[in-house]
């Protein structure tokens, strides 16, 4: 089974001779730092409530903006602003905006849905065996904590068009398997052999 791009993302982030060389052109530097210690199970996504648990905006609540899994980080909308300075081009003048910075993913907690303190993640199975997730905690309710519609939609929407590799369903309709008739059975050609004579109790030890 051919490896997803994340597990060759992975693979490449190894000590190896030529790993390492491909996985330092194409890497950022952030993710650079932390390919060793990427976060395993993610469990925050876009769309996300979620309050900031330390830094400048420490106690704000935000929305989860867009995520970096290579990373380890994440961006909330309207937190940890920053200014930047954009050089001036041909044509147009220089100038400061202000743009959202990513946030550590260890600095972030999931707000529970009913009590709206921080609280920590955990994963449940419903009686229908749906996997979900749950908030556990000191403050947590133990509520269901759903995805949001953004993070349950595809990012690139999947192509419905037949392409050259792809068969097409007339074709996987059709029947190809005719089995062959069995051979028929004219005449036995298998004849027992004859069981041996017994020897007695002893045999021929005495003989």
């Amino acid at each position: 089974m051919p490896m997803s791009g994340y597990e060759m993302w992975k693979q490449a982030g190894k000590k190896a001779a030529g790993s390492k060389q491909w996985a330092a052109r194409t890497l950022s530097k952030q993710a650079w730092k932390c390919r060793n210690h990427l976060i395993e199970k993610w469990r925050i996504y876009r769309g996300d409530k979620v309050m900031i648990t330390a830094g400048k905006d420490k106690g704000e609540v935000g929305v989860v903006k867009e995520v970096f899994r290579k990373e380890n980080r994440m961006i909330i909308e309207g937190l940890n602003l920053v200014n930047k300075h954009v050089k001036k081009s041909r044509g147009k003048p220089g100038k400061k905006i202000t743009m959202e910075a990513p946030v550590q993913y260890s600095n972030v907690n999931i707000v529970d849905p009913i009590t709206g303190s921080p609280v920590r993640i955990a994963m449940k199975f419903l009686a229908d065996g749906t996997k979900v997730r749950v908030s556990a905690g000191r403050l947590a309710s133990g509520s269901v904590i759903p995805k949001s519609d953004i993070a349950m939609a595809r990012r690139k929407p999947r192509s419905t068009t037949v392409g050259h590799w792809d068969t097409d369903w007339q074709e996987a309709l059709r029947n190809t398997y005719n089995p062959a008739p069995p051979p028929e059975i004219t005449e036995i050609s298998y004849v027992p052999a004859p069981p041996p004579e017994s020897a007695g109790m002893f045999g021929s030890f005495g003989r």
